[in-house]
């Protein structure tokens, strides 16, 4: 018969989740609006100790802590870990990025286009 019992690993992760949350004030079903789950798919996460890391990613960002917090025991302090208010803040991509954005966003315009036109000379060929 199969351990019904949490990992120890993921019921750190999820402890620490519980307690930081708690500390801040934030309700899990709260946390879960944040992070765009369900309360009841959220619950299923925790129960059924599955977390994305892009969950865990967004849970990270509400909760202000680094995604390393998440996978130490503090259970010896009462008081969770908080980082500095300046090393919570997420770095904003390079300019390089956002013209590199924009140059794809016009070569898929331009491609859809050009597929457009291909379709349309088809279509014609097609009637002949």
């Amino acid at each position: 018969m199969p351990d019904k019992r949490p990992d120890n690993f993921f019921g750190v992760i999820e402890r620490n989740i519980r307690q930081q949350a708690k500390a801040l004030g934030i309700t899990l079903s709260d946390l879960a609006k944040h992070i765009e789950m369900t309360e009841a798919g959220f619950y299923k996460m925790l129960s059924t100790e599955s977390i994305k890391v892009k969950t865990l990613r967004k849970i990270s960002q509400v909760l202000k802590q680094p995604i390393p917090f998440f996978f130490d025991d503090h259970s010896s302090g009462s008081v969770p870990y908080r980082l500095p208010e300046h090393l919570t803040q997420v770095a904003e991509p390079s300019e390089g990025y956002y013209n590199e954005r924009e140059s794809l966003k016009k070569q898929i315009s331009l491609l859809e286009s050009q597929l457009k036109d291909k379709e349309l000379i088809i279509e014609l060929l097609n009637r002949k």
